[in-house]
This record gives structure tokens, C-alpha cells and sequence, in this order.
């Protein structure tokens, strides 16, 4: 730790340490295995057939074309 920085600050980090949260310019470790994987595939648009057409503001079947 520098020696410029504030006794306030130098404390918030020792607290912050001890509890175990992420400092500034340290490692996050949680987002280093957040970011190991690729986020999954979406499914394409039609995936689960094709969608019912609209048919007007309750876009419900009562009236059929």
C-alpha cells in the first residue's frame, strides 16, 4: 500500500479484506470464473414452432379467419 493514501481508506481495505470482498486492483476471483465459460447457445426464433398469428388487442382464437 502507498504511502500517500488516507488512514481512512487504509482501513476500509483491511476491513474489506477481512471480509473476504473484492479490493481495488486485486483480483475478482468470482468474475474470473464467471467469464471461464462462454455464455450457452440461444435457440433459434422458431425452436418451438411457429408463433400463432395476431389477431387483434387480446390476441386471443375466439375468432377464427
Amino acid at each position: 500500500m502507498p504511502s500517500d493514501e488516507s488512514p481512512i481508506y487504509a482501513e476500509l481495505v483491511r476491513q474489506w479484506a477481512s471480509a473476504g470482498r473484492t479490493l481495488p486492483g486485486a483480483t475478482d476471483l468470482e468474475w474470473t470464473r464467471l467469464v471461464r465459460f462462454p455464455p450457452p447457445q440461444a435457440a433459434p426464433p422458431d425452436a418451438f414452432g411457429p408463433q400463432p398469428p395476431y389477431r387483434g388487442r387480446l390476441h386471443l382464437n375466439r375468432h377464427p379467419v
